[in-house]
């Protein structure tokens, strides 16, 4: 397999002289391509067992009927991962080598999940209200983990895989990705639905342990460039351990004074995070609408991934042409159509489209979003931009569940839907006035 995926690869990844990729790059981004491709699969695999938008909400519902906490468990994981990065920024912006650091935080990101298996295997032995609070406290370590290794992770790709061949990458990896995904959410549903409550939870949890060390296995592999020869800038020395600048809000305040085309992405990725607030119940939504068993979940987790599939490789093929704006244009558009066919369907026939859709955004955003933001800073500044990106947005996350709970509870799943739309609509026509960054 290895071999397949290596001529596969020097086949899609050639490095042309006029790609003008540092030596010390080039010479490793076939096995850094390689290792990152397992890395990324493995990782895809693992998340089917937990998807934090199908499965973990309807986990949940097992536990709890208030809608707030079940819009939590994606809100809480994805405004826990985008929360700490700007802390980072200024560390990683002036750090010579990442992958260790990135290492070590990949160690830490991962411990929560060892214990949600035996979370699900105690529920019989300490009740519902109590293993709805571990849930919970699990569910945040995870997104605030992630969210501390994610920056790092970013940076050591955007070191090994070089610009003009970071759309490709991202689309082909997580083509392979959505792949072992899918065959992940088959063995999910055939779990969830073979076995008894909550040993279906707990078995599948265990396996997705084992299938995500596999990815941090490979991902150790990397073989990041040495800093004299990569294309950051010489002006920019690592400081030595004992004079790293502490966090810098200062330059945070200049970039947002300054840089009006990055105000106006803040803004509009923060208008689209409250238009996710319907994220978490569109799987709760179809099984109890349509009355449906808990293991339909993992069928709307493989139509997300299979979907995926199509449009990871869509938009990795014309990624690099068309730019990471129009990329993530196109993607709030496919949210919103996924969200308005939610509000139209009488039948779980046509609201499978809603899962295929989301799957499509998802693909989308994933390509365009780090790239978009890589391309509108400065090279010395892109783990700062990247960290004020995810930090500065990523708090209206949090607002989105308080508001789509309030909804439902007070009103009901379509109303939700249709304030859901109109905060992407918004966001989508703010994104198409971020002007275009010159290819760097």
């Amino acid at each position: 397999m290895v071999n397949r995926l290596r001529y596969l690869i020097s086949n899609l990844f050639r490095i042309r002289p006029e790609d003008n990729v540092p030596v010390s790059v080039a010479q490793h981004f076939r096995h850094n391509a390689i290792i990152n491709t397992l890395d990324i699969s493995f990782f895809f695999m693992a998340d089917s067992f937990w998807n934090i938008n199908t499965i973990m909400p309807v986990f949940a519902a097992t536990l709890t009927d208030n809608p707030f906490i079940i819009g939590l468990m994606p809100a809480i994981v994805n405004a826990g991962w985008f929360l700490p990065q700007m802390f980072l920024a200024t560390r990683i912006t002036h750090n010579s080598k990442i992958l260790p650091l990135s290492v070590r935080l990949g160690v830490f990101e991962r411990i929560p999940y060892l214990l949600f298996p035996f979370l699900a295997l105690a529920i019989p032995f300490i009740g519902k209200s109590t293993a709805l609070i571990l849930l919970i406290l699990l569910m945040t370590w995870r997104g605030v983990a992630g969210g501390m290794s994610a920056l790092p992770w970013q940076e050591v790709m955007a070191r090994v895989i070089p610009l003009s061949h970071r759309a490709r990458f991202f689309g082909f990896s997580r083509v392979f990705g959505q792949g072992a995904g899918i065959l992940g959410s088959v063995l999910s549903g055939v779990i969830l639905a073979t076995l008894s409550y909550p040993r279906n939870y707990a078995l599948g949890f265990g396996i997705a342990v084992i299938i995500q060390w596999l990815s941090f296995a490979s991902y150790i592999q990397n073989r990041e460039p040495e800093p004299e020869q990569t294309d950051l800038p010489s002006s920019n020395p690592a400081p030595s351990e004992s004079k790293k600048p502490a966090i810098d809000f200062s330059m945070f305040g200049r970039i947002l004074k300054k840089d009006a085309n990055f105000r106006l992405y803040l803004v509009a990725r923060s208008i689209s995070f409250i238009g996710n607030m319907a994220t978490a119940f569109i799987a709760v939504y179809a099984i109890k609408a349509f009355h449906l068993p808990d293991e339909q979940a993992a069928i709307f987790t493989g139509v997300i991934l299979a979907s995926g599939v199509l449009g990871y490789a869509f938009w990795g093929a014309v990624g690099d042409r068309i730019g990471p704006k129009k990329i993530m244009v196109l993607s709030f558009s496919c949210w919103f159509a996924a969200l308005i066919v939610a509000i139209i369907s009488k039948n779980i026939w046509l609201y499978y489209l809603v899962f295929a859709l989301f799957g499509l955004y998802q693909s989308g955003v994933g390509v365009g979003d780090s790239m978009l933001i890589m391309e509108l800073g400065e090279e010395s500044l892109r783990p700062t931009y990247l960290g004020m990106g995810r930090t500065l947005t990523g708090s209206f996350l949090l607002l989105a569940p308080v508001l789509a709970g309030s909804l439902v509870a007070r009103f009901d799943y379509n109303i939700m839907f249709v304030v859901s739309a109109f905060f992407v609509s918004i966001a989508t026509l703010l994104m198409t006035r971020v002007k275009d960054v010159p290819r760097r």
